[in-house]
C-alpha cells in the first residue's frame, strides 16, 4: 500500500509544481516576444543590383557619420551648382537601388541628391532597424554633409522618405529649418505604432500581448541606447515647410497613420494616393506617375 505524504508535504510538492509552471509560463512570455521583436528588426540586408551609372548618372559613393560613431553609405548625386540639395531617405527593408528612378527623375530637375541606406537593410553595416528612433538621428548627420557640398545651396534642403525614412524626415523638417519641403509616404507617428503595423504585415499577428511585450524591448533598448523613446512626431517649427503626404492602397493601415498625420498637420499640405505606396523597385506607369508628381512636389517648393 503507498504510503499518504504528509500534508504539509503534498503542500509544499504543490507550492513547487505551481512556482515551476510559473517560471516557464514567464519564459515563454518573455522569450516569444524576443524572438518576434529580434525578427521584426532584421529585415536582412536589401540587394543593390543597380547603382545610378545605370541611369547614366554621375555619383561618387560616399559615407556619414552618425551620431553614435557608426557609418551610414550613401551615393551623392551632384546637380547644378546653387541648386537644392534632395535627400532620398530609403524605408524598412527597402535598397538604395529602389529609388534610382526616383533620383533620375529629380537629377533631371537639377536637384543635388543624397540617397542613403537606412539602418538594417540596403548596404548599411548596421544589421539592425530600430522602427526610426536611431534612424531619425542618422538623418541629421546626412542633411549637415548635403548642405556641406560646394554645389548644393544649404538653405533649400528636401526630404524624401518611406516609413522610417518619412517618420525621420518628419523629426528633421522640426528642428532643422532649412528642410524646406518633405515628401512623406506611409508615414507614422511613433516608432510604436510602426512596430505594430510591422508585426502584422510581416507575420499577420494583430495580439495585443504580443504587441505590448514587443513594445517593452523597444523601450528598454531606448533606456539602453539614450534615443528618445518612440517620441511622437510634434508640429513646432514646422510652419515654413511645406508637405507632401503619399498613401498607397497596398498598405492601408499605414495608408490610415499618414491620413491622420496629415490632418494634423497645420501648415501647408497635400496628400497623393497612388495604388502602390513606394516599397521595392517600382515598374512601369506606377512608377512614372510616382516619380513625376514628387518631383513636381520639390519643384514647386523648393525653387
Amino acid at each position: 500500500m503507498k504510503q499518504r505524504l504528509p500534508a504539509k508535504v503534498r503542500i509544499v510538492n504543490i507550492i513547487k509544481k505551481i512556482l515551476l509552471a510559473a517560471v516557464i509560463l514567464g519564459i515563454v512570455i518573455v522569450a516569444i516576444p524576443s524572438v518576434l521583436f529580434y525578427k521584426v528588426s532584421h529585415s536582412g540586408l536589401a540587394e543593390e543590383p543597380l547603382n545610378p551609372s545605370y541611369y547614366l548618372l554621375k555619383f561618387s559613393d560616399v559615407r556619414v557619420t552618425s551620431n553614435d560613431g557608426k557609418e551610414i553609405n550613401g551615393w551623392w548625386i551632384p546637380g547644378d551648382d546653387d541648386s537644392a540639395g534632395i535627400i532620398l531617405s530609403p524605408g524598412y527593408g527597402m535598397s538604395r537601388s529602389d529609388v534610382l528612378s526616383l533620383a533620375t527623375e529629380l537629377h533631371s530637375k537639377d536637384f543635388n541628391i543624397l540617397i542613403y541606406g537606412q539602418r538594417g537593410s540596403s548596404a548599411s553595416p548596421q544589421k539592425m532597424s530600430t522602427f526610426g528612433l536611431k534612424e531619425s538621428e542618422d538623418l541629421l548627420p546626412a542633411i549637415d554633409f548635403v548642405q556641406s557640398r560646394p554645389e548644393c545651396d544649404r538653405m533649400r534642403i528636401g526630404i524624401w522618405g518611406v516609413d522610417v525614412g518619412a517618420y525621420s524626415a518628419m523629426l528633421a523638417a522640426a528642428s532643422v529649418p532649412e528642410v524646406r519641403a518633405v515628401a512623406a509616404d506611409s508615414v507614422f507617428g511613433s516608432a510604436y505604432e510602426f512596430l505594430d503595423v510591422k508585426i502584422e504585415e510581416k507575420y499577420g499577428l494583430n495580439n495585443r500581448m504580443l504587441q505590448f511585450g514587443c513594445k517593452q524591448i523597444l523601450k528598454l533598448l531606448c533606456m539602453a541606447t539614450g534615443s528618445p523613446g518612440g517620441r511622437e512626431i510634434s508640429y513646432k517649427g514646422l510652419s515654413e515647410c511645406s508637405f507632401l503626404f503619399i498613401t498607397g492602397e497596398n498598405r492601408k493601415k499605414m495608408g490610415r497613420l499618414t491620413a491622420s498625420l496629415y490632418e494634423k498637420m497645420p501648415s501647408k499640405k497635400e496628400i497623393i494616393s497612388f495604388e502602390t505606396s513606394r516599397i521595392h523597385m517600382m515598374k512601369g506607369k506606377e512608377f512614372q506617375d510616382y516619380d513625376r508628381q514628387v518631383a513636381d512636389f520639390f519643384l514647386q517648393n523648393l525653387q
